[in-house]
Order: structure tokens, then sequence, then C-alpha cells
């Protein structure tokens, strides 16, 4: 059985985030920042231009005419959903890969992380509005302790999966019990090898216990409620399947109501058909 310590070490061997993702992140969290100082960071990446125009005429945004420049492009998209799109673009490449040890076939993390972070985001539209592009962030970032801990955790699957049935544990719990961390743990260590923000990393640590979070318990209650929302359509759903426990407290936290979520249920479901094209290009 390996230890926390051997696998933060493990951490330590996982390439930092490029340095345009981790300035574009601070450059987002700069009210102070204009559109125009992050289309001068990103046209030096021709690469990255392109697809970020790809993205502004794709279906997702539905726009009336093509869009040819990247000024043009942050007018119709915004910063947040911009930052966020190079960041997806980044972690694609971690999580389409199959993780055996949660019973994910190729594809399914990364499609819970996008369904996740789309849920996430509609969330705080209703709860907090400002919140809106931190919980799509924050809602990518949720599971990337799976991918570390994938290959130990194969080891003891059967194990997790029994004791979730035998006594109706959350999955997270079980992992605790059996493995002494989870795979929570285990991306906010991730989250804070790659020098990310406060409020991002307790996100990952919490988001199945959000009343525990002290940086910005909203926001973490935000991606709670995201992260069960994409469990319940089905999004990405491995062998652990619906043995996630839904915290009642983050619902009054937010001040949402059961019904908002219902409303949402069907805008989330045409949202998350139409980010199937945005799938394709990151």
């Amino acid at each position: 059985m390996i230890s926390i310590e051997e696998l933060k070490e493990r951490v330590e061997e996982i390439p930092p985030l490029p340095d345009l993702v981790l300035r574009l992140l601070d450059m987002c969290r700069d009210p102070d920042i204009a559109p125009r100082d992050i289309v001068e960071v990103i046209k030096h990446d021709p690469a990255l231009t392109m697809n970020v125009l790809r993205l502004c005429n794709s279906t997702f945004y539905g726009l009336p005419r093509k869009i040819s420049s990247l000024q043009e492009a942050m007018v119709y998209i915004g910063t947040d959903a911009l930052v966020n799109f190079v960041l997806a673009g980044h972690l694609s490449r971690y999580y389409r890969k199959r993780q055996d040890g949660y019973g994910l076939d190729e594809g399914m993390l990364w499609r819970n992380a996008v369904g996740t972070a789309i849920c996430s985001q509609r969330v705080a539209e209703i709860a907090d509005r400002s919140l809106s592009g931190s919980a799509f962030t924050c809602g990518l970032l949720h599971c990337i302790g799976k991918i570390i801990l994938n290959a130990y955790v194969a080891e003891e699957f059967q194990k997790l999966l029994d004791l979730v049935e035998r006594t109706g544990i959350p999955f997270v719990q079980a992992e605790r019990e059996i493995l002494g961390f989870t795979h929570a743990q285990i991306g906010a260590v991730v989250a804070d090898h790659w020098g990310l923000p406060p409020e991002i990393v307790e996100s990952i640590r919490y988001y199945n216990d959000p009343l525990r979070a002290t940086t910005n318990q909203k926001l973490v209650a935000i991606v709670h409620v995201g992260s069960i929302l994409c469990i319940s359509f089905g999004i990405g759903v491995g062998s652990d399947g619906l043995a996630y426990i839904f915290h009642p407290g983050a619902l009054n936290l937010l001040e949402i109501r059961v019904d908002d979520l219902f409303a949402l249920s069907i805008e989330i479901h045409d949202q998350f058909k139409n980010a199937e094209e945005i799938l394709s290009l990151v």
C-alpha cells in the first residue's frame, strides 16, 4: 500500500502548468486587467489563437456571424470563458486517458470534468453570478486527484465497492478508510504544486464536504452541487457510480431550492450536448 507521502513525491514529478495558463488565471482574477491585455498574451501563440477562434465560431455560442479576431472573440465570449478554454486545453491530455482504477473508459473522466464545470457554472449563475467563471474553473479541476490515484485504487477497488455496498458510506469515505486518503486530498496537493490560487485548491479538497471550507465556502458549495448534478445526469460516471452523498447544507448556504435545480436540469442537458463540439476542440 502506497503512503500519502509517496504520492506527494509522485505529484512533484507532474509537469507544472504552462506559464501562459498561470498568467491568464492570475490576470482573470485582477479586476483592473483589460481584455486587450489578455489578447496581447494569447496572440503570440498561433495554435491557441486558432482554437479560440474555432471555439467562438462553434455551435456552442451560435453567434450570428463569423468571428475573425481575438479582439472580437473577447467581446463575445468574455475573459472567463477564454481563460477556462485555455485551461481545459491543457487539462484534456490528462483527463482523456482511461482510468481503470475508477472504472472509467477513455474520455469519461474528461466528460465528467467538463460536465461538472458546466453544472457548477449554471449553479453559480443563480447563486452568485460573480463566481460563475471561477466555478467553471474549479469544476474542471475537481477530480484531478483521480488521475494520480488511479493506479493505486485499482488494486483496492473491489474492497472499496464492497465497503460502500455493505455500509452505504460515500465512496470518498471508503477511500479514506481503505487507502488512508482521498482523491480530493491528492487533487488539492496537485493544485498546490501547480501554484493555483487558494480558493481553487480548497474547492478540490472539500468539494465533497463543502461546509469544511474556509477560504470561499460559497464557491466550494457551488462545485459540490455541480458535481452531484453531473453525476445525477450520468455524465462520465465510473464504477463508483452514484456513491457520492449530497450535502443538504450546500443548498442552504447558497439559498437555492431543489426546485431551482430541477429547472436547471433541462438547460444543463442541452448545454452539455452543445459542448460536445468543444470536447473535440481541446
